[in-house]
């Protein structure tokens, strides 16, 4: 598979993950150059939850989830501060927002 057909596979992809969690059509709004990821990074501890603010059924929607205990994925920073990682755990984000797999 070509690397362009790959970005538009992505794309397609996530458009349609926006789209079952929102309820409106996904657009391409903006481009967000993809991150570097870093050789290290500093394990902060387990996140134990996210909150976040979202349009969704054109109301704007707050959510809370809290991870269940062997859901948490580790909460990480990369090495000079300015980047957040969230890596491993079991969970998926889906239609219904962040949901636990374990």
């Amino acid at each position: 598979m070509s690397k362009r057909l790959s970005v538009r596979r992505s794309l397609q992809e996530a458009a349609r993950l926006y789209e079952r969690f929102t309820g409106h059509p996904g657009k391409l709004v903006a481009r967000i150059p993809k991150p570097r990821y870093p050789n290290a990074v500093v394990v902060i501890g387990e996140c134990d939850g996210v909150l976040y603010t979202t349009v969704r059924d054109g109301q704007l929607e707050s959510y809370v989830h809290r991870f269940k205990s062997k859901s948490r994925p580790l909460l990480c920073v990369s090495q000079d501060g300015t980047t957040l990682y969230l890596l491993g755990g079991a969970y998926r984000f889906t239609e219904r927002g962040i949901v636990d797999e374990s």
